[in-house]
């Protein structure tokens, strides 16, 4: 089913569905993780750090980060997250290798290019 609901609204069900953020400094990615996965969830992006943390609210059920982004990381924005209160789910998806440990505080790390499935599996645990 393909019913585009706007922010906040329920789905036909009555659940409302996950609003999952998406933040890489590549616009073209973020176009493709809102055709992925648009359909199933309130999808938001962010090219930055900056913008994810104004984006960020308590309607936000899970955040996918990019590591390596020019002003500021994954892993700083992931702090900021937690500095500002929330207690989110996060997850990483970078083409940085996860032996780079990543932060405690990850959810899960997927390695670009993301696997469909293993995103969705992510989100599907963690909202």
């Amino acid at each position: 089913m393909s019913h585009h609901s706007t922010a906040g609204e329920p789905r036909d069900g009555g659940d409302p569905e996950p609003t999952v953020l998406f933040v890489d400094d590549e616009r073209d990615l973020l176009e493709v993780y809102e055709a992925l996965y648009g359909d199933d969830y309130e999808v938001l992006t962010a090219a930055g750090g900056q913008e994810a943390l104004r984006k960020f609210d308590d309607d936000v059920d899970f955040a996918f980060l990019d590591r390596r982004m020019p002003e500021m990381s994954g892993d700083e924005l992931l702090d900021a997250i937690r500095d500002a209160g929330y207690e989110t789910p996060v997850g990483m998806l970078s083409a940085v290798d996860a032996e780079v440990a990543a932060p405690p505080e990850c959810a899960v790390y997927i390695a670009k290019p993301a696997d469909r499935g293993e995103v969705r599996a992510a989100i599907e645990r963690h909202t």
